[in-house]
């Protein structure tokens, strides 16, 4: 359970940090950096889906064959089947922004804050402890915290939680087994075979 608690703790501890009055040297204070940034560029590129997001529809099973019409035979039309498998991709879109310290820094984002970041516009960008964690333009922000982390905590928290309660069932299971064996009179009433 451990495991899971890090980077929980760490995106609590980031929520809950004040502004921090002036700029503080790189990787100090335990206050969120405010700084302006400007977008240089975006593009978007997109990646297939190794999974369709649902099964593919089956086509309708074909009619069945007329029936035979005296001594000539009608011939059904032939129906071609198609098969279309259903891919799906997803569109990533990518902005590279550059904050007061001169680098430029790539960052995914969400659609509406890409609609919005355009080469030359210019907003500001969050720091905590070093790391880029929040970018605005005007009303629009996308946080760059990675959710999977948080996500992946909770799981291991929830496994750490799992085996916690077994081990209890386990023991509570074992100590009722030594107490009926204790309970067993001896002389046979227990057991057919006696005490063991």
């Amino acid at each position: 359970m451990a495991l899971g608690a890090g980077p929980i703790a760490d995106f609590e501890a980031y929520a809950r940090a004040p502004l921090c009055a002036s700029p503080p040297p790189a990787d100090t204070g335990h206050c969120v950096t405010r700084l302006p940034m400007t977008v240089i560029k975006r593009s978007t590129y997109t990646t297939d889906d190794p999974d369709p997001p649902q099964f593919p529809q089956q086509p309708p099973p074909p009619p069945p064959p007329p029936p035979p019409m005296g001594p000539f035979r009608v011939a059904a039309p032939a129906v071609a089947r198609m098969r279309g498998v259903l891919a799906s991709e997803t569109t990533h879109y990518r902005i590279t922004i550059r904050i007061a310290d001169g680098r430029a820094r790539d960052f995914e984002v969400g659609h509406g804050f890409y609609k919005v970041a355009e080469a030359g516009t210019t907003g500001t960008a969050d720091l905590w402890h070093g790391r880029v964690m929040r970018l605005r333009i005007g009303t629009h922000t996308d946080d760059e915290w990675d959710e999977w982390r948080v996500g992946l905590s909770v799981w291991i928290a929830l496994a750490g939680i799992v085996v916690f309660v077994v081990m209890v069932i386990r023991s509570i299971r074992r100590s009722l087994r030594v107490r009926r064996r204790k309970r067993r009179v001896p002389g046979g009433q227990g057991s057919p075979w006696g005490s063991w």
